[in-house]
């Protein structure tokens, strides 16, 4: 894939939507009035009171599956996007995403079957571990072969063909594309505040960050024109880093500075259109809008796309935000341990 900035982008030529499904048996059920003993005359009303649930299984023999959830979606995030509830990837980067995916989905696989094989000591342990609901847990307990099909890995590339007449809002989603790249790059970025800030030097593994970066913004650039102004800088500067032991000095304080943009996305944003409007007095004046073109169809619809400085970031934004909140295991703590989300009133 060119890093071609040209503004003409063909989304439905270029990349490739990845649709991620990954459900995962939670070891829950419902919490129920009768669970806690109460008497009908104690249970207040369902408009006053909302009910969690319990967990019948240690949420310790189901973290791997959210583990290897979580490496699907950061296997398609290194080289791609998220985009409508799944992630764009470049159509030159498929095959390998495909074949990370393809070992993961072999061992999430062998762990289901691992889980499946002691599914009958994890509930008897569980309940031995609070004897006092041994009753609630055993009735809610569901053989293993129902629990089997709570499971399951799988992901479809697809093709992104619109309809003709009815387009919808994907100019809306597209013009998004940028700021939802933006985000995530800062989101990389965020986790480095505790190498970087307070400190005189940087270590190589910090610095490896740094290359994840400038590794998605090299595979993306064609997407937003934005983007090769911001990669120029940071490869410059990796070429320049040695290749082993702390990086101090001048070098330090360039990537320091190089830090405090990539982690800030909306400064990411006006500084990659800064760049492009500074370049734009030596060249050709540009329309104020690109055109984004859909295939499928002798004549194909036009799309017209905002320029960057009009691009916004607050809705891509808020829908990785949710993306991620959904799909983030819980963490329980020890008071919370059985039921989650108690009864309130």
């Amino acid at each position: 894939m060119t890093t071609d900035t040209n503004p003409v982008i063909t989304l439905t030529e270029a990349m490739t939507f990845i649709s991620l499904s990954i459900p995962i048996w939670g070891g829950r059920k419902t919490l129920r009035p009768e669970d806690l003993g109460l008497a009908d005359q104690d249970i207040p009303s369902e408009e006053l009171v909302h009910w969690g649930s319990k967990r019948i299984c240690n949420p310790e023999a189901l973290r791997v599956f959210q583990t290897l959830k979580g490496q699907a979606e950061r296997a398609c995030l290194k080289v791609g996007t998220r985009f409508l509830g799944g992630f764009l990837v470049p159509n030159d980067q498929v095959a390998g995403v495909s074949v990370e995916l393809d070992r993961l989905k072999t061992t999430f696989e062998q762990e289901v079957q691992t889980f499946l094989a002691g599914y009958d000591h994890e509930i008897a342990d569980w309940i031995a571990r609070h004897p006092h609901w041994e009753r609630q847990l055993r009735e809610a307990v569901e053989p293993a072969t129902r629990v089997a099909t709570r499971f399951a890995f799988r992901y479809r590339p697809l093709v992104i063909r619109p309809a003709e007449a009815h387009p919808g809002t994907l100019a809306e989603d597209a013009a998004e594309l940028g700021g939802s790249i933006f985000h995530e790059i800062a989101q990389i970025a965020r986790d480095l505040e505790k190498s970087l800030v307070g400190q005189t030097q940087m270590s190589q593994r910090a610095l490896g960050t740094f290359r994840r970066v400038r590794d998605k913004l090299a595979v993306l650039s064609f997407v937003d024109p934005r983007i090769p102004p911001m990669l120029e800088p940071l490869e410059g500067y990796l070429r320049r880093v040695p290749r082993s032991g702390p990086i101090t000095g001048a070098l330090f304080r360039e990537g320091f500075g190089l830090w405090l943009l990539l982690r800030d996305e909306d400064r990411l944003a006006r500084h990659g259109a800064g760049i492009l409007a500074g370049e734009a007095e030596d060249l050709p004046t540009e329309p104020a809008d690109v055109e984004l073109a859909e295939v499928g169809s002798e004549s194909p619809s036009l799309i017209t796309v905002p320029t960057p400085e009009a691009r916004p970031l607050a809705k891509s934004r808020q829908s990785a935000d949710a993306h991620a909140g959904a799909t983030r295991a819980d963490e329980p703590t020890e008071s919370s341990e059985l039921f989650e989300e108690d009864c309130f009133f």
